[in-house]
């Protein structure tokens, strides 16, 4: 049997580099425009590896909501900073379809 081969992370600098736009943190609602940053995964299923970043399908997400995710922010369970992940990620791409970021292929 023949091992899949390994896909590349999906990297676009114009994807992180849109969460300077975006009107808020995504998971927080926090409005301080400069700090909203791209978060990456932290799961090896994305992509995350020992010095890897999982693929650049990020979410939008201000320092503190990120350090949570990062696990810089003692006392939340892995199922929780999983959550605030993927909600901010979601609220992510659908900030990104509403204005026109990010366009559906015909």
């Amino acid at each position: 049997m023949n091992p899949q081969p390994k896909q590349k992370n999906f990297r676009s600098q114009k994807l992180c580099d849109l969460a300077r736009e975006a009107p808020h943190c995504m998971y927080c609602g926090r409005t301080n425009m400069d700090d909203v940053v791209a978060c990456h995964s932290n799961h090896l299923a994305d992509g995350k590896g020992m010095s890897l970043k999982a693929s650049d399908a990020c979410a939008y997400l201000c320092p503190k909501c990120h350090d949570l995710v990062d696990e810089r922010t003692s006392g939340y369970s892995e199922e929780f900073r999983e959550y605030v992940f993927l909600y901010g990620a979601f609220k992510t791409w659908l900030w990104l379809l509403q204005t026109g970021h990010l366009k559906v292929a015909a």
